[in-house]
């Protein structure tokens, strides 16, 4: 294989022309390429689908589980109520005129025109809106001391000042039934805590409005929500100047935290990662005395990741973006190849013992970390399978890029020994002769055994979210209003068709209405009490014709006449109403919702192609999950929804699987290397560090109380993938003996530098502040330095003991 890669090199030196063509044609090729895929930015394609969780699964893809930014107006101690409702409605009219194009509705603020129009639209539905209660109120109000009662309260209401605006109510629904049905709605779209006034829910002590805002893009399009929350605070900001002492206004949601999560990392990014490429650059530029070593050093990377995702382009069409972003992180793993080749034309070897040293544990460390990345191709999720693709292939082919390309354009004129730098001068200290470091590894390893069972897996996503101090402010102040922080739980009904779903969740609603009345939960909203299904809504309509009896119906004129007559009403003045009873009411479609606006629908029902879902939001104490979960156990078509506990759940079954997949690697890069060493022995010097490696990280993690998440959990198949390189390269370097030694030594400076990259370039970002970004750089940090520390240290020592004194004793 050496022979080959010298042929090609050789070849390649005489045609210059042909070897620059080739690569131009070849990375615009695979840029073209490229440019075909497209993105897909669905995190749950992070989570496992297996035939357990696909149903949950398609639930969870089809349910809307709306995420609304809450405006919070709170009067200030010189303020009134004018001057709470008067913000209220400045910030109400600039959401409708300057952004539109980031929402879709504003809740809470109610036009005089639309409350007539809900209305009317409830008189006109009346039977839909009525159950079997408000029957039971209807019938107590048909006595004649409270036919009496109820004409004397109309009479006085008709000469009160307001008297011109009830006067037509009041002759079309002399009882107040049509109250009744709206008493629907109000459970439906408030809060106890708040009633209507001056167009806006304001809490009762007068002190609080809300306002509801249904985003068009989901919390996870930050960059579409980045311009709707800076120019959201930017109005916050000017009209809490304008009011200053007299009401404020603050916003909380998802999306401000999503942006908020997203602006910290790029700005961690910004002053972490930004210094340390810069340094970086600096010392590699200082390292092999050339200029244009940056652009040596990251082509062959560049072409892995082109030509994995020209691979996915062509294939799959698509790729995962958590995937993409896990795997440019994974691409480290490739500059080791690039600095192994630099360093040893560094110190001077020819292409033929250039080749002859590294070709063969490239070949074997790229292969290996290939293989063990397509391991991942066992776990049952989509982003995961794109991360192995794409590694793998970046990996495989960097490595043969970087034989073929790195020789060709990187050339050392230094003649005679170059120079000791740092980096040479601790790379040629033998780390296994220091016996204070031996004894202080022996002493952490036995430690380790009593520790590394201390490492959890932290399935709770919340805890690595980044929330500054005005949005926790911000949620600290809706809790004591709303109770934000009780556990929000979805019952979901599902059904094959709109009808089917709605069927279900009547059901629900009743059992959830049952629940609220034993306090077993705290309150819920569900569109069961406003929108019924259409067998519901032709029961209701049977009920209300099969109550309205003509015998009912006379007994009442009759009663109405004779009270009526003593405050002046004519006879016929409730014509309309004695009509109305007899009306033909049809049941309501969805579309005659939508057009009233009585509910957002949106936010409750959704359909796809296979599947129509109806959430129901239930407000709980932690003590109360287990109950609501066990009251629709047996309920085929109701999924209770507990999002922490399901991401818990789900989080926990890629843990699992994740396990496996360290197996699986280490498994087929045992396989791996014993097929090419072919030497038992040679095999063990070279897995024994890769398993201490794991041992050790693991106790030092379990000793400082450090977890696994969902993010730094991906940098373990990183470190694997490092440890696998460092073993390899100490094992080649270890078999030339004492007579050349210098091999070794440059591999051990290779894997110093690599050391450095990953330290500069990853665990830098142990001063972010995103919990995500630390966790990351934590476990890197303690991986990285473990690795390095096993191969110069026990490595040696192992070789020595199984291999050199094997060979001396064969000599004797």
């Amino acid at each position: 294989m050496p022979n080959m890669f010298l042929k090609t090199y050789h070849f390649l030196k005489s045609q210059k022309l042909l070897f620059w063509l080739g690569f131009m044609l070849l990375f615009g090729a695979l840029g073209f390429t490229t440019s075909r895929i497209s993105f897909e930015e669905d995190i749950a394609k992070l989570i496992p689908r297996t035939l357990q969780n696909e149903h949950l699964q398609q639930v969870l893809e089809t349910a809307k589980f709306s995420d609304k930014v809450i405006i919070h107006v709170q009067k200030s101690e010189n303020g009134t109520l004018e001057d709470v409702t008067d913000l209220g409605r400045a910030v109400s009219d600039s959401l409708e005129n300057n952004f539109t194009e980031y929402i879709k509705e504003i809740q809470g603020a109610i036009e005089e025109d639309a409350a007539l129009d809900v209305l009317d639209f409830v008189y006109e539905h009346l039977p839909i809106f009525l159950d079997e209660n408000d029957f039971s109120i209807i019938a107590r109000q048909l006595d004649p001391d409270s036919i009496a009662n109820r004409t004397k309260a109309n009479y006085e209401t008709l000469i009160s000042p307001t008297g011109i605006l009830a006067k037509r109510s009041i002759a079309r629904d002399p009882l107040g039934i049509t109250f009744l049905g709206l008493e629907q709605l109000r459970a439906f779209n408030a809060n106890d805590a708040f009633e209507l006034k001056h167009g806006f829910l304001v809490s009762k002590d007068e002190q609080h409005l809300l306002l509801f805002i249904s985003p068009k893009f989901s919390s996870s399009e930050t960059a579409a929500n980045n311009a709707f929350v800076e120019q959201l605070n930017a109005l916050q900001d000017q009209l809490n100047e304008q009011y200053d002492g007299k009401a404020s206004v603050t916003s909380y949601g998802g999306i401000p935290i999503a942006v908020a999560n997203a602006q910290q990392i790029k700005k961690d990014i910004q002053y972490t990662v930004g210094i340390s490429v810069i340094a970086l650059l600096i010392v590699f530029i200082f390292f092999y005395k050339k200029a244009t070593i940056p652009l040596i050093l990251f082509t062959p990377t560049i072409f892995g990741a082109l030509l994995a995702l020209s691979f996915l382009a062509v294939f799959r069409g698509e790729i995962s973006v958590i995937s993409l972003g896990i795997g440019s992180v994974l691409l480290g793993v490739t500059l080791d190849y690039s600095l192994h080749i630099l360093t040893h034309i560094r110190n001077g070897a020819t292409p033929q013992a250039l080749y002859k040293a590294v070709v063969n544990p490239m070949l074997m460390s790229s292969c290996s970390t290939a293989l063990a990345f397509l391991c991942l191709l066992f776990i049952d999720s989509t982003a995961l399978q794109d991360l192995g693709i794409f590694a793998a292939i970046s990996v495989l082919g960097a490595s043969l890029f970087a034989l073929v390309f790195i020789p060709q354009v990187y050339n050392t004129k230094t003649k005679g020994k170059v120079a000791v730098s740092a980096i040479d001068a601790v790379s040629q200290y033998p780390f296994h002769k220091n016996k204070v470091l031996m004894g202080g590894l022996i002493l952490v390893f036995i430690a380790s055994f009593f520790t590394f069972q201390n490492v959890q897996f932290n399935k709770d996503l919340s805890k690595l979210n980044y929330i500054p101090d005005h949005l926790e402010k911000a949620e600290k102040e809706l809790d004591a209003l709303i109770n934000t922080q009780a556990k929000s739980v979805y019952v979901v009904a599902t059904g094959e068709n709109m009808e089917t779903a709605l069927v279900e969740n009547d059901a629900i609603f009743q059992k959830l209405t049952t629940l609220a009345q034993q306090q077993k939960v705290i309150q819920f909203t569900n569109i069961g009490g406003v929108i019924p299904s259409e067998n519901l809504q032709v029961e209701k309509i049977d009920r209300w014709t099969n109550f309205w009896t003509q015998t009912r119906v006379d007994s009442l004129q009759t009663m109405l006449d004779r009270s009526g007559a003593v405050y002046g009403f004519k006879p016929n003045s409730f014509q309309g109403f004695f009509e109305s009873l007899h009306f033909p009411f049809e049941p309501i479609n969805l579309e005659t919702f939508e057009d009233i606006g009585v509910v957002p629908i949106q936010d409750f029902i959704a359909e796809s192609d296979q599947l129509t879902t109806v959430t129901s939001i239930v407000k709980v104490s932690e003590a109360q999950v287990a109950p609501l979960k066990k009251a629709f156990a047996t309920s085929t078509n109701a999924i209770v929804i507990d999002r922490l506990a399901l991401n818990e759940s789900l989080l926990g079954s890629l843990k699992e699987q994740f396990n496996r997949l360290i197996l699986y690697s280490f498994l087929v890069v045992l396989i791996l290397l014993f097929a090419c060493y072919r030497n038992l022995k040679l095999t063990l010097v070279t897995v024994v560090p890769i398993v201490l490696t794991w041992f050790i990280t693991m106790g030092v993690m379990g000793v400082f109380g450090l977890e696994f998440n969902v993010f730094n959990i991906m940098i373990a198949t990183f470190i694997f993938g490092l440890g696998v390189d460092y073993s390899i390269f100490m094992t080649n370097g270890l078999q030339h003996g004492k007579d050349k030694t210098q091999l070794l030594h440059s591999h051990k400076t290779s894997i110093l530098l690599s050391v450095l990259t990953t330290i500069l370039g990853v665990g830098v970002l142990i001063f972010a502040k995103h919990p995500a970004l630390y966790s990351i750089s934590v476990v890197a940090v303690v991986g990285i330095f473990t690795a390095v520390l096993i191969s110069f240290t026990v490595q040696p020592l192992l070789y020595r003991l199984l291999i050199f004194k094997g060979k001396k004793k064969g000599t004797s």
